[in-house]
C-alpha cells in the first residue's frame, strides 16, 4: 500500500472544499494565547512550488487559513484534499512547519545540531554545509537556539523544516514592514529554496504593498462592506444625526 506521505513527493495540489459545511465562517483561538481570527469559508486551491500571500486585516482570516493548512485548527466539516485524496488534520500537521519557531517545541533547537540530526533521519543526500549555504545560515550562529535568532530566525526555521522534509510552511500574521525587513535579511532566498523543493509557503499579511513583490500569488480575504446599509442602520438608530464622512 502506498504511504500517504508519498503524495507530497512530486507535484501536488491542496484543495479546501466547503460544500459539506453548514457554517459560513470559523473562529479559532490561535496559539492558545487568546488571540482570535475568523475566516469566512470559501473553496481554495493551492499548488506546490508556490509562495502564497494571504492578504487581509487580522481578524478576517489570513492567520486562520495559514494555521488551518498547518493542521492546527479543527476542520468544522470542511474537507481538505491532496491530489483528490482526502486529508485529516493530523496528516496536514505531519507535513507542515511553522516558520515562526517561538511557540513551537523546536524553538530551543540548536541550528547546526538539529539540522544535521534531521538530515540523518530523513536521509536527504545533502550535508549541513549545503543546507547552510542554501538558506544563508551564518557560522557564528550555528550553535544558537532558533528562538535566540532575529533576522536569521525564519531562515534557520525554514532550513530545519526543509531538512525534516516538510511540504507546507505556514506563518503567523505579520505586517508588510516585517516582510520588507526580513527580505533585506535574505528571507526570500530561503523561501525560494522551499518552493524549489516542491513546498507550499503561506504568508499572512495585512496588505499586498510588499507581498505582491514576494509571492507567486496573493489570495485576498478582505470582505465586501455594505456601507449604504450601514448608513441606513445608523439613521435608524441615531435619527437626525449626520453620518460622519
Amino acid at each position: 500500500m502506498r504511504r500517504w506521505g508519498e503524495m507530497f513527493e512530486g507535484q501536488f495540489t491542496i484543495k479546501i472544499d466547503t460544500s459539506h459545511t453548514y457554517q459560513l465562517e470559523g473562529v479559532a483561538n490561535l496559539e492558545n494565547n487568546n488571540v482570535y481570527d475568523t475566516w469566512r469559508f470559501k473553496d481554495i486551491s493551492l499548488e506546490s512550488g508556490k509562495i502564497y500571500g494571504l492578504v487581509g486585516e487580522y481578524g478576517i482570516g489570513p492567520m486562520y487559513l495559514s494555521y488551518f493548512l498547518g493542521g492546527r485548527i479543527e476542520f468544522d466539516n470542511l474537507r481538505v484534499f491532496c491530489n483528490d485524496v482526502e486529508l485529516s488534520k493530523e496528516m496536514l500537521r505531519q507535513i507542515s512547519w511553522n516558520l515562526e519557531p517561538h511557540r513551537e517545541k523546536y524553538k530551543n533547537a540548536l541550528v547546526k545540531k538539529s539540522i544535521q540530526k534531521a538530515l540523518d533521519k530523513t536521509g536527504r543526500k545533502e550535508d549541513f554545509e549545503v543546507v547552510a549555504d542554501k538558506f544563508i545560515l551564518t557560522e557564528p550562529r550555528y550553535d544558537r537556539k532558533l528562538c535566540q535568532l532575529s533576522g536569521e530566525r525564519w531562515r534557520a526555521s525554514a532550513a530545519l523544516g526543509y531538512a525534516n522534509g516538510k511540504k507546507i510552511f505556514f506563518a503567523p500574521h505579520k505586517s508588510s514592514n516585517f516582510y520588507y525587513q526580513m527580505c533585506q535579511s535574505c528571507l526570500l532566498k530561503a523561501l525560494r529554496e522551499l518552493t524549489a523543493d516542491g513546498a507550499i509557503v503561506l504568508l499572512p499579511v495585512g496588505s499586498d504593498d510588499v507581498m505582491k513583490h514576494i509571492a507567486d500569488e496573493c489570495i485576498y480575504l478582505n470582505p465586501e462592506y455594505d456601507i449604504a446599509a450601514l448608513k441606513e442602520r445608523y439613521a435608524e438608530l441615531c435619527g437626525k444625526e449626520e453620518w460622519i464622512v
